[in-house]
């Protein structure tokens, strides 16, 4: 369990050295957006994380009303610029999330901020990057190492085989960035992580859904 945790850990932080390269790629509208369908919307369409919240019928509604929304915004990326899609990707983060926000109690809302803390690869935000006081070095460190391994994923195709040899890769890649962390930096993102969430979470990936359990 305590390696497993260490896992998480660095998994989570392997998003805040992404290049702009990588980072257009994950973003890309319509792509898939970490692994469970992108920030605190994608997690409360979740079934695991509706309990974890006792989120009412009504909740649920707003959240699917939400994602139908988001999705059929999916067109006006059309034919912008790298630019001028981070920015209408800003822009509808902080909308979507301010619209989360209004559908969700305080406390709830402080509980799902937790559970996106605790998946792979979700953090890409500066806000955490400040608060783990992340080093320039360190960001540097964490790139290089991500980026080897997106090399080395690159040459993978999508059958069973290669699926067992990137999740092997990411475990390797996750314990050499957790490596680059202090132990104050580790002991402060568990703190912004809270309690453990035990549920399971459906992952999409090649279009399929794979569940993911969290234990």
């Amino acid at each position: 369990m305590k390696r497993l945790a260490q896992i998480t850990l660095a998994a989570a932080v392997v998003a805040m050295a992404v290049t702009p390269a990588l980072a257009q790629q994950r973003q890309r509208p319509g792509g898939r957006f970490g692994g469970f369908g992108g920030g605190t919307l994608g997690l409360l369409t979740q079934k695991s994380v509706q309990d974890e919240l006792k989120l009412s019928d009504e909740q649920v509604t707003q959240v699917k009303e939400l994602q139908e929304k988001q999705r059929g915004n999916r067109a006006d990326f059309q034919g912008l610029s790298r630019e001028e899609i981070q920015k209408k990707m800003a822009e509808r983060r902080k909308a979507e999330n301010e619209a989360v926000a209004k559908i969700l109690k305080p406390e709830q809302l402080k509980r799902v901020k937790q559970i996106a803390l605790q998946q792979p690869g979700a953090i890409g935000n500066p806000e955490v990057a400040k608060a783990l006081k992340i080093t320039d070095e360190q960001k540097g460190q964490i790139r290089e190492i991500q980026m080897k391994a997106f090399e080395e994923m690159r040459g993978l195709g999508r059958d069973e085989e290669a699926r067992t040899k990137r999740q092997e890769l990411m475990k390797k890649t996750n314990e050499k960035v957790l490596g680059v962390l202090t132990d104050e930096q580790k002991t402060k993102l568990k703190e912004m992580q809270g309690p453990k969430f035990t549920g399971k979470i459906e992952a999409r990936q090649g279009g399929r859904r794979n569940r993911q359990n969290q234990n």
